[in-house]
């Protein structure tokens, strides 16, 4: 039934020829709902079809419009009786063709019908009624819906991305798969947007060509790489057809997958390939019978065979000496068994029938089901590797022959640290037994103070690599005693610079410690002895100058010229002997400071310093520069002492034909710096540069320059105390340069 049929019906019941009667069984017998109106879309007739399908029982004047109880468009909105699509006809509108539409039965049920509406026309053309034929297309529809759904379901199942584009690139759809592969959360992320923004740039252009190639007809297939909105790559076979659309444009059609991990496996592959084809090492693999599968050009220069000779060969006939041909049996029983083989050392026979010595790793092969097929094995020429064992411990027992002749205690370990060798020293002092070498225990021996600071230092090494060197006790059972041992340890390593081997000394320092010790407790008395002394002599001293200068001040008028110079000299030399238990004072307490617990800045001492100087400065109308100095562990008395001593001997030893010029700079070399102080004074003979660091060492008389001579030699302990040198380099008559070293 159509909208033909309609205007035949509609035309048939203008005509008047046939009886009412006859014209409602003709309309009766039609098995498609139809029903007429007046002008104003009263109903004026309805089949029994009509009621069938609407649900109900129209009332004949009063229904206007439609039979239905109620309409609906398409997508589900109400659409009013008076804009159906008889109402639209009956107006005098134009109605599409085709259009579907929903109705409601009172009972609540729903059906799709098509409407074929016709006006009725009296003789002068106006619009006097109408006729419609409305076709039940329910089962269609339904049948169309499960269709969709089956189709729908089946995109969105499927592993792969669907994905619809347009000719310009706008993305019209794209399962979850899809969205899932450019990182989209939902549809509305990458729908109705261009395509392109996902295609990796390189890639962009080929894609757009063959976007155009599909959408022109044609089918076909491109490999390409996405970047997805999460900014991971992935690379992409895709297969695409053309889609014609009910508009009549072409689109593209597309199943894409993602080959990113069969590209990597692909890749993996290749690599592999390569770098057996590279190793130096043979690399043959085999089946489970022993017979060769593969054989890389190593494995030809190894065994001297060609692939071509070696395939589809057995490694027992090709390879293995008659001698040996029980292992490989054993070999494959392993591999059967899914064990793997590794370093095993044995011979083999090449072409030529040499044999050489080889280390063998084999490794079972498994199928995607996980059932061993065969093995891989790695065959690598060690005869060079056993040439150098042997001469390693032809060596090594030289090297003990050696050190079981040496009085010290010596030692090696392995790469972590354990002990695995001790000459006969060892045994000898500690009594251990040689056969029991897992009992010789040092720690057994070692004074309980210094075993955590032995084993600290012992594994710190052993994690860094560094030398290891610790002063410790050990107990000797002979003297029934603690004694002193220095422990020391250097790393050996191989030309990739790993540790292979620890070689290690304990020496006996126990006279070295006593003498050390009784140098430190006579250190400590001379320290007494000299504070006490300065004490003890600087009152009689005092005494001295005191009485002089009173017996000058009250008793001169009676005293000749000759008693009053005597008075001058004894006062002087009270004076400077005043002075010089002083510096023999801070001679004997130059090394007493302990090490400072902060880097001193340099720069302050030196403005300290020169605040002290302040007086013979301006006398000497002194000029003192300075590049910028560091910071540096050392005691801040000691350093002061240093630039005062250096400061003011420059300035004490000047040329009277020019002002004092001093100037000081620090330079850094290795792990020190050197200090200079350099300054355009009288300068120094070079056969007295090595003995002005001496105490009491004065190269002019104190009618020339005041001081003891004790200055430079203060400056010497000093220098001693921080493991540093102080030298000078001078030219008489042209000035000094006073250099000494500091830690940093």
């Amino acid at each position: 039934m159509t909208r033909n049929h309609a205007k035949a019906l509609a035309a048939l019941s203008a005509g008047a020829n046939l009886p009412q009667i006859v014209f409602a069984e003709i309309m009766e017998t039609l098995p498609a709902a139809m029903y007429m109106t007046d002008a104003q879309g009263r109903l004026t007739y309805f089949n029994r079809a009509a009621a069938k399908l609407s649900g109900r029982t129209p009332e004949i004047g009063t229904d206007r419009w439609c039979v239905t109880w109620k309409l609906f468009l398409p997508d589900g909105t109400p659409l009013p009786h008076d804009q159906c699509p008889m109402a639209v006809a009956l107006k005098g509108g134009d109605v599409p063709t085709g259009i579907e539409y929903i109705a409601e039965r009172p009972d609540g049920t729903r059906f799709w019908f098509t409407p074929y509406p016709a006006v009725l026309r009296d003789a002068e053309g106006q619009i006097i009624g109408g006729v419609n034929l409305l076709i039940d297309i329910t089962d269609r529809k339904n049948a169309k819906l499960q269709i969709d759904e089956q189709f729908r379901a089946i995109i969105e199942t499927t592993p792969e991305c669907v994905k619809i584009v347009a000719r310009d690139g706008t993305l019209l759809f794209m399962n979850p798969p899809g969205l899932a592969m450019v990182g989209a959360s939902c549809a509305d992320t990458v729908t109705d947007k261009n395509i392109y923004n996902v295609i990796a740039p390189e890639d962009r252009e080929r894609f757009r060509e063959f976007n155009e190639t599909i959408c022109g007809g044609k089918k076909g297939s491109l490999q390409f790489e996405i970047v997805g909105l999460n900014g991971e790559r992935h690379h992409m076979e895709t297969h695409a057809a053309p889609l014609r659309l009910t508009d009549g444009t072409t689109v593209h059609l597309a199943v894409t997958h993602d080959v990113t991990e069969r590209k990597r496996a692909e890749r993996a592959s290749l690599l592999l390939n390569a770098i057996v084809d590279s190793s130096e090492d043979a690399i043959i693999s085999k089946d489970l019978d022993g017979v060769i599968t593969s054989w890389n050009k190593s494995a030809e220069r190894l065994f001297g065979y060609t692939a071509g000779e070696a395939l589809g060969k057995t490694v027992a006939d090709l390879l293995i000496p008659e001698d040996r041909q029980d292992e490989e049996p054993n070999i494959l029983a392993r591999l059967r068994n899914g064990e793997r083989v590794d370093h095993f050392e044995t011979v083999r026979r090449r072409k030529d029938g040499s044999l050489i010595d080889i280390s063998l790793t084999i490794s079972p092969v498994k199928n995607l089901e996980g059932v061993i097929i065969g093995a891989s094995k790695i065959a690598r020429d060690i005869t060079e590797s056993k040439r150098i064992q042997a001469r390693l411990l032809e060596s090594e027992a030289r090297f003990r022959q050696l050190a079981d002749t040496m009085p010290q205690i010596v030692w090696t370990a392995r790469p972590d640290g354990r002990v695995d060798y001790y000459n006969e020293r060892w045994y000898e002092f500690t009594g251990f037994s040689r056969v029991a070498f897992e009992e010789s225990n040092p720690e057994s021996i070692l004074h309980p103070d210094d075993i955590e600071e032995t084993r600290r230092s012992w594994y710190t090494a052993v994690r860094s690599g560094e030398p290891y060197n610790v002063e410790h006790r050990f107990r000797d059972r002979r003297e029934n005693r603690w004694r002193w041992f220095v422990g020391r340890a250097i790393p050996v390593r191989d030309a990739a610079n790993n540790v292979v081997k620890w070689f290690g000394t304990c020496t006996d320092i126990d006279e070295q410690k006593r003498v050390e010790d009784q140098l430190r407790r006579a250190n400590r008395d001379l320290e007494q002895f000299a504070f006490s002394a300065s004490h003890d002599l600087q009152e009689p001293l005092r005494s001295v100058k005191i009485y002089s200068e009173l017996l000058a001040k009250r008793h001169s008028d009676k005293l000749d010229s000759d008693a009053l110079t005597f008075l001058t000299f004894l006062r002087n030399g009270a004076t400077r002997m005043e002075t010089l238990v002083c510096d023999l004072l801070s001679y004997t307490q130059a090394t007493t400071f302990d090490g400072p617990d902060e880097l001193v800045d340099a720069r302050e001492v030196l403005k300290t310093t020169l605040e002290n100087l302040r007086g013979a400065i301006e006398d000497s109308s002194a000029e003192i520069t300075a590049d910028p100095l560091p910071s540096l562990p050392v005691a801040r008395t000691h350093l002061q002492q240093l630039f005062q001593n250096l400061i003011g001997n420059a300035i004490k030893y000047r040329s009277p034909e020019r002002p004092p010029a001093i100037h000081l700079r620090a330079e850094r070399q290795n792990e020190y710096w050197i200090f200079s102080v350099t300054d355009n004074g009288i300068g120094i003979d070079p056969e007295y540069k090595e003995k002005i660091f001496g105490l009491f060492k004065r190269l002019h008389s104190s009618d020339e320059y005041s001081g003891t001579g004790i200055g430079l030699a203060i400056c010497q302990r000093i220098v001693d105390r921080y493991q540093g040198r102080i030298w000078v380099e001078s030219e008489l008559g042209r000035g000094s340069t006073f250099r000494f070293t500091l830690p940093l």
